[in-house]
Formats: C-alpha cells, sequence, structure tokens
C-alpha cells in the first residue's frame, strides 16, 4: 500500500474507535495529533527509515507450497482458519462463500520462509511491545490518558519520559505493518506478486486513486481543517470501497499480535491465490499477472478486492489498538 491509503487506513482506525467508543482515552491521544503524527503511517516506507529496521521484509510474509518435513505443522484448512479470523472480518465472510480454492488447495501446506525476526508479524508485535514500553513510562501529560498507574515513571526526569506525540507516533507507525499484512501482494512468494511485475504496483495505485488526494502527506500535514473535520474525510471514504463498519471492535482473537497477523497473512495469501490462480499462475518462474488481466477485467473481483482488504486493513489496525491499550488496564487507582 502507498502513502496516502495508510494514511487513510489510520485516520480512518482512529474514527472507528472514536464510533466504537470503548477506548475514548486513547481516541483523545491520537485524534488531536492526526496531522502531527500520523506521519508515521507512512514512515517505514521511506527509504532512509529502512535503514532503521524497517527494511523492505519486514513488511512482508510471503507463503509458497511446503514439501519439506513436519508438512502438517503448515497445513491450516480452510474452517480453521475462519476460526482464527473471526467473522467481523470481511474476508471471513470471502472465504466462505468462495468455490475457487477447493480442498486440495487448503489441504496442502504453505510456508513463508523469512529471515529470523524479518516479517509483518515480527514487526507488528514488537511495535506492540515497544508502544506499552513508551506508554507506561509517559510523561504528566500522557499519564492523565493512559490506564494503571506506574510510580516508577515519576522517578525519571521530565525529558526521559514518553511524549503523547512519541507515543501517537508509534501508534501510527504500527498500524503500517498491520494494514501490509492485508495487501495479498505482501503474502505470496509468486514473482507476480513483486512490486513491479504487472499485479502488485497497479493494485497499489488503483487503491490510491480511490482513497484520493487528500490523503497525500503534505496535505495531510498542513490541512486547515480540524482533527474532527479529517476524521470524517476518513468516514467519508467508506463508500468508494463499498464498505460498512458495524462500529463494534472485537477482541483479538489469539490474545497475541504476532499470531493474530499470522493468520490475516495466511488468508491474505489465500485471496492472491484466488486472484491468481496457482493452476493458471505457477510457483516458480517468472509469470506475469497483469492487473488489467486478472482483476480490471474482472470488476466484480476488484470490488470484492478492493472491499475485503481495505475494510479489514482498517478493522485490524483498530483492534490491534485497543488490545494493545485495554492491555494497560485496570485503570488508574486513587
Amino acid at each position: 500500500m502507498n502513502q496516502r491509503t495508510h494514511a487513510w487506513i489510520a485516520v480512518r482506525a482512529v474514527a472507528l474507535l472514536e464510533d466504537e467508543g470503548s477506548c475514548p482515552e486513547l481516541v483523545n491521544l491520537l485524534k488531536p495529533l492526526v496531522k502531527s503524527s500520523a506521519i508515521g503511517a507512512w514512515i517505514p516506507d521511506k527509504r532512509d527509515a529502512k535503514i532503521g529496521g524497517a527494511d523492505t521484509d519486514n513488511h512482508i510474509l510471503k507463503m509458497a507450497p511446503y514439501n519439506g518435513p513436519q508438512q502438517q505443522r503448515f497445513i491450516l484448512p480452510k474452517q480453521e482458519l475462519l476460526n482464527k479470523l473471526g467473522p467481523a472480518r470481511a474476508m471471513h465472510t470471502l472465504f466462505k462463500e468462495d468455490t475457487l480454492l477447493d480442498e486440495t488447495w487448503w489441504g496442502n501446506a504453505y510456508k513463508a520462509d523469512p529471515q529470523p525476526g524479518q516479517h509483518i508479524a515480527d514487526r507488528a508485535s514488537a511495535l506492540t511491545t515497544a508502544i506499552t514500553d513508551l506508554l507506561i513510562m509517559g510523561d504528566a501529560d500522557l499519564a492523565e490518558l493512559v490506564p494503571g498507574r506506574y510510580q516508577f515513571a515519576e522517578q525519571l526526569a521530565d525529558n526521559c519520559r514518553t511524549h503523547s506525540e512519541q507515543a501517537a507516533l508509534y501508534f501510527y507507525m504500527q498500524s503500517h505493518f498491520v494494514a501490509d499484512a492485508c495487501m495479498p501482494c505482501h503474502c505470496d512468494a509468486r514473482k507476480l506478486s513483486s512490486y513491479a511485475n504487472g499485479l502488485h504496483k497497479e493494485l497499489e495505485a488503483h487503491w490510491s486513486q480511490k482513497v484520493g488526494t487528500y490523503f497525500d502527506d503534505e496535505k495531510l500535514q498542513t490541512t486547515d481543517d480540524t482533527p474532527a473535520a479529517i476524521l470524517n474525510k476518513a468516514r467519508e471514504r467508506d463508500a468508494a470501497f463499498a464498505i460498512h463498519f458495524t462500529n463494534e471492535i472485537p477482541e483479538l482473537i489469539e490474545r497475541d499480535v504476532w499470531l493474530e497477523m499470522i493468520y490475516v497473512c495466511r488468508g491474505s495469501f489465500a485471496i492472491a491465490s484466488i486472484i491468481a490462480p496457482p493452476d493458471q499462475y505457477e510457483y516458480g518462474g517468472g509469470a506475469y499477472a497483469p492487473f488489467e488481466k486478472v482483476l480490471e477485467a474482472k470488476p466484480d473481483l476488484l470490488a470484492k478486492v478492493d472491499q475485503v482488504a481495505l475494510h479489514d486493513a482498517v478493522l485490524n489496525v483498530a483492534v490491534t489498538w485497543k488490545y494493545l491499550w485495554t492491555r494497560l488496564y485496570p485503570k488508574k487507582q486513587d
């Protein structure tokens, strides 16, 4: 996903949290800083940022058929994945209705082969821990928002404690990796999924066009609109993707950000196989899957991919943020 799409996803997740109403303090942290700190949503894609631990490999979890030992560990039947995803995710509905991926596909072993620590789930999980540490060391203003009381933080010098702007920046950075798990090409090891091979770049450009220019980085950072108006602009883009949110953010099913992202990536891998069926576009080799052939020429499929990927990207960010925040309960003691 490119810059403006990442920005929209992050801002829309704040709006979803606001609409649900379960974490008002978190909204009070993220909403006022949406212009200054939302840059974190696209920092991980900046070339110079990749030097500091946001390498491209951290944005992907590319899966392929696995023929090694202990294959059973890497088989995830359709119903089991549905259970892991839960009914709130749009990909759950897609897989329930899908007939293109048969029992043979679901019965095969699939595995990614990343370097240790070098994939989406690792990055999202690491940021969960980092953000938690930042929050419990917050300065007086941040401590007013964060659930729980952490007396050790009061022993730190003021300039050693986390400011609200820093905490918000890292929340928005985490949204980048959670959202990337919903990009099918990030989860498919076939060469057709590489950025410049006829599908990946074009699909992201298609999403960017639907999001619109309002969420371009310079416009978002310099707009005169209030945070409330920016959130409303984000809500207005739902229609472009035929998205409807229930405003009920579910719990993190696995109670583990790493596992949750693994299952989301497995779902995105399945979507990649629906877009470009393996019997037509095999693993290995350099076969192209041109956007205009596999998606643009199939408007119903394209609309469904749009809806599922963007709905779940927003929802997953909100789910992850809500889980992270509520881990800090019980609420403050007098």
